[in-house]
């Protein structure tokens, strides 16, 4: 296994919200600078937090497997092949149909990779150096795993209703809370509530590396946040790697997510940290109880491209199955509008989807354009708009003339399946067996519904009871839901082309797959015939649009510049840390002309100052280096002038960062000597497109120390209130009971009380409780009588003392 980073250039536009477009909205817009990356969509304007990809390559000699996961807001096929072409022509090996990508599905990512134009309203307008750059950091981290591989160990772990509370992720679909689709699960509440870790050892039983599987949507930050995050899921993975004492590789993977909401606590990033408290103790328990096997295993994969084009697409029930009526093109069709028959079923074939290029913004209360369906009067086949009408406004906004009906990359939909095993499975029921187990990738947001449908059917039609089905993999079709399902309405079905039998009739194209290859004892060939070929994009040239020349990179600033966009609200801009900044209360920022964004994501690591003098980087209780690619500090840029892009631009590159520990002790960062070391590269010219050639650049921060955090005091008869309060511009995580912006609890504190007369005491309270992020300590009657003065210390230092009348 390895990890490591996506490269991309900060101004490449953030996927998710169709709102970010200036045609939709234009939200995330504060000042009006251009970059070369973006055409229609807002850039990106700095990063909290750098999208990373995790690999694992298994290999049991006359098969191999990649997964790579990425924190993006889908997938794209194209990427999926050019990823095994350059993992074939690397190792020699035939990797065809042998390469599975997840994504995260954060929405504050890059996402301007994607050819297909239905997902131009996702991300913007294709970019094909956005595209190389994600590819080739793809590779690169694959191949880390693939020159690193060893005899390995491996298992899955599965509970079942692990988060009972709500507090890592919730249900959001409340459309198809009165339906019961399952003879055991009753109508009501539902999120997919499985938690599964496919966790990989040496052959000796030292951890190498996992993937943890939930759903959740990455979508704390909302359509304005213009900084790069890796979002929910990310925050959680950062937290998992914290609770092992050494540096182990930790990935997500997506169940159900495409209807469940993450939840947590405190405000956009500060929330996104309280996730990763909230599920990491449960996901590493779950790790730990996971046992794995070095045994042989079958490895086996197959890759499809499923027909999605209109008349291909069926969906098997117990009572018939379920096609589209033919196409009438004719002004005087009108379907029946009955959707069900006297039991309740779906009837066959269906007449109101009437639409040879597909509908679009199906499921609306009010229809998104008015008079633009598909000729049906009745519910939510009456909001669907044609994909015909819809596909030329797209391409009006991103300037694409002729653009291809039906789209190509609604007719087809590629899917992933593997089996793997035998291996140790800890079961939801708590037994532990062994079998294989069935991963299952699917190009869409798989919703609740979907995946424990699919479960079910993997059950019953291939025998594999074990299965991982992962989401927003390989490809993208917009949300999946079952037929009963996509027939409630709602916002999910908006955002799929071909009705209510798509989502399934993709599972059921997998489970084929599945049962054709999967179930037999022959090692079979990917697609010898090449029935199931991706769709054909057109070759797109690199852009020619070379970075500034930043011959002064590399030089702190000594003066602010007459305009910087500041990316937290109600801080003051400042070029370098203070003298001294304490602990949660400070934030030390540092300001430099830098590189041009085409080539410099600077890398701003901590340091502290050794005994002798020399700087060490501080690093993580798993050993990773604190530093700007995590969620420790915010980095941002803008360029002088603004606009237009081609312009000859100064770069202001600024960083900051809280004095919060990483993870653990967030309010005990030890005392000392610190600074902002950053490393950056600047272009050198020489070349018309990607990859520029940069020379490097080094320079540091005035040095700064950490100081104990003030802690404030208040009196209210024998009841003492005392709080670790954050800068009002916060952006850390201080505690789960607390405020990054406000009040945070004093934990584990010791309260000393000075007399007029006699020695100091140490009291302890009768009772102690957290009121409003505040800590409440109740005092013993009496305990004040005489008293001058009450200070209060937490072990680490932190302090504040009370001055009585």
């Amino acid at each position: 296994m390895a990890e490591g980073f996506a490269d991309f250039p900060v101004g490449a536009p953030l996927g998710g919200y169709t709102s970010r477009c200036r045609c939709f909205g234009d939200a995330g817009r504060y000042d009006g600078r251009r970059s070369n990356y973006h055409t229609r969509f807002n850039p990106s304007i700095g990063v909290q937090t750098q999208p990373k990809i995790v690999a694992l390559w298994l290999e049991n000699g006359a098969q191999d497997l990649v997964v790579l996961k990425t924190d993006a807001i889908y997938t794209f096929e194209g990427m999926v092949n050019a990823v095994e072409k350059r993992l074939s022509a690397a190792t020699g090996r035939n990797l065809a149909g042998r390469v599975t990508l997840a994504a995260n599905h954060s929405h504050s990512a890059p996402a301007n990779w994607d050819q297909g134009l239905t997902w131009y309203l996702g991300g913007d307008r294709f970019n094909r150096e956005i595209f190389e750059r994600a590819v080739e950091s793809m590779t690169s981290v694959a191949l880390e795993a693939w020159n690193t591989r060893q005899p390995a160990a491996i298992g899955l772990g599965q509970v079942k209703d692990w988060d009972p509370l709500d507090r890592v992720y919730s249900d959001r679909r409340g459309d198809n809370d009165g339906v019961q689709f399952f003879d055991d699960i009753p109508a009501g509440r539902y999120k997919d509530p499985y938690l599964s870790v496919l966790r990989v050892d040496t052959a000796a039983g030292a951890p190498i590396g996992m993937f943890f599987a939930f759903g959740m949507h990455g979508t704390v930050a909302g359509d304005d946040n213009q900084l790069w995050s890796v979002e929910s899921s990310g925050h959680v993975e950062a937290a998992v790697e914290e609770r092992f004492g050494e540096r182990v590789v930790v990935g997500y993977l997506q169940h159900g997510g495409g209807d469940a909401s993450p939840r947590g606590v405190d405000r956009l990033f500060s929330r996104m940290e309280s996730l990763g408290e909230f599920a990491a103790d449960a996901i590493h328990e779950l790790w730990s109880n996971t046992q794995t096997s070095s045994n042989p295993i079958r490895l086996e994969t197959v890759t499809r491209s499923i027909d999605t084009s209109r008349d291909a697409i069926k969906v098997e029930r117990e009572h018939d199955v379920l096609v589209y009526a033919t196409f009438d093109p004719s002004d005087e069709f009108m379907p029946d509008n009955i959707v069900y028959d006297e039991q309740g079923r779906l009837l066959t074939p269906i007449d109101e989807f009437n639409t040879d290029a597909g509908g679009a913004f199906c499921g609306s209360e009010v229809p998104l354009l008015a008079g633009a369906n598909l000729g049906a009067s009745v519910f939510p086949y009456d909001s669907c708009v044609e994909v015909r009408l819809i596909s030329g406004l797209i391409g009006a906004f991103f300037s694409i003339p002729n653009v291809q009906i039906p789209l190509p990359e609604s007719l087809r939909a590629k899917v992933s399946a593997t089996r793997l095993g035998p291996i140790p499975i800890l079961t939801h029921t708590g037994d532990v067996v062994t079998d294989d187990l069935l991963l299952a990738f699917f190009p869409g947001e798989t919703t609740a519904v979907y995946t424990e449908q699919f479960r079910r059917r993997a059950a019953t039609t291939l025998g594999m009871q074990y299965t991982l089905p992962v989401g927003y993999s390989q490809d993208h079709v917009g949300y999946l839901l079952t037929p009963e399902d996509w027939l409630l309405g709602g916002y999910e079905p908006n955002i799929n082309i071909w009705g209510p039998l798509q989502g399934e009739h993709i599972m059921e194209g997998l489970l084929t797959a599945a049962a054709e290859v999967l179930t037999t004892n022959r090692l079979e060939e990917h697609d010898p015939t090449g029935a199931y070929a991706d769709p054909v994009y057109p070759e797109e040239a690199l852009p020619q649009l070379a970075p500034d020349l930043t011959p002064d990179a590399g030089t702190a600033l000594s003066e602010l510049p007459s305009y910087f966009l500041m990316p937290l609200e109600g801080l003051e801009t400042a070029i370098m840390p203070p003298s001294e900044v304490r602990r949660v209360q400070d934030i030390a920022q540092f300001m430099w002309i830098g590189g041009d964004p085409g080539v410099d994501l600077p890398v701003v690591f901590l340091e502290i100052q050794a005994t002798d003098g020399s700087w060490e980087e501080v690093r993580t209780a798993a050993g990773r280096p604190l530093a700007s690619p995590g969620h420790d500090m915010i980095l941002s840029t803008t360029p002088e002038p603004l606009a237009p892009a081609a312009a000859l631009q100064t770069h202001y590159w600024w960083v900051a960062w809280q004095a919060v520990s990483h993870v653990h002790d967030r309010a005990g960062l030890p005392e000392g000597n610190y600074r902002l070391r950053v490393e950056g590269k600047k272009y050198v010219g020489g070349a018309t497109t990607w990859p520029w050639p940069t020379e490097s650049y080094t320079l540091a921060s005035p040095s700064f120390a950490v100081v104990p955090a003030e802690i404030s005091l208040s009196l209210a008869a024998n009841v003492l209130t005392g709080s670790l309060d954050a800068h009002p511009a916060g952006f850390r995580l201080i505690d789960i009971a607390g405020d990054s912006h406000g009040a945070n609890p004093v934990r584990n504190a010791t309260i000393r009380v000075t007399y007029a007369e006699g020695p100091d005491m140490t009291i302890v309270p009768l009772a102690e409780a957290v009121v409003g992020g505040r800590t409440q300590w109740t005092l013993p009657e009496g305990a004040l009588t005489g008293a001058v003065a009450i200070t209060v210390e937490d072990p680490a230092g932190n302090a504040g003392m009370l001055t009585l009348e």
